[in-house]
């Protein structure tokens, strides 16, 4: 081989090279983190204009969302702190927690928390990380998954996983009974 062809080769190897590094790399940090199990409500099944995905809407215990709120700033920007064993969510608080500006010194120290969700710029048209995310349905389970979405009595479960850089990522969709809401 010349020394012309043999550069050439280099020349052609070295973005391949990139690219399957970077493919490694996401591969490696996609793996990583904790999984957990989150309520979800506002499913908006399969929409064929964006393709097979659902889009819902994070359940959070312990945290109340308005629903005509805007959904960039429904919690501040800031994070979730999940609480529990994963991957059994018990709770969930906003997070750093809103306080009156008079009420702490601001030299105190954040209460820790060590599993942070972070709230992420969302894509148009798609609610933040925190709030809520898409998922993919597979074409074969669709019919199902919207027939089990329209039942009032199955409460529907996302699987994340919550990288250590903050970021969910959902995984899987499961259905359970609904909890039984006491009586006002």
């Amino acid at each position: 081989m010349t020394r012309t062809g043999l550069l050439r080769s280099l020349l052609l190897a070295l973005p391949l090279a990139g690219l399957a590094g970077l493919w490694g790399w996401s591969d490696h940090q996609s793996r990583q983190g904790t999984d957990w199990d989150i309520p979800v409500q506002g499913y908006d099944p399969r929409d064929l204009l964006r393709g097979h995905y659902v889009q819902f809407r994070y359940d959070w215990p312990g945290i109340e969302t308005v629903a005509d709120e805007d959904p960039m700033a429904w919690n501040g920007g800031r994070g979730v702190c999940l609480e529990g064993r994963a991957p059994v969510l018990t709770r969930a608080s906003i997070y750093p927690p809103p306080v009156e500006a008079a009420a702490l010194p601001s030299d105190l120290p954040l209460p820790e928390c060590p599993q942070l969700a972070r709230a992420e710029a969302p894509l148009p048209g798609q609610p933040t990380g925190t709030e809520g995310g898409r998922l993919y349905i597979p074409q074969a389970a669709a019919d199902r998954l919207n027939a089990q979405l329209a039942d009032p009595k199955l409460q529907g479960i996302v699987r994340v996983r919550l990288r250590p850089d903050g970021h969910l990522t959902p995984l899987g969709l499961t259905f359970r009974p609904r909890p039984v809401q006491p009586a006002e």
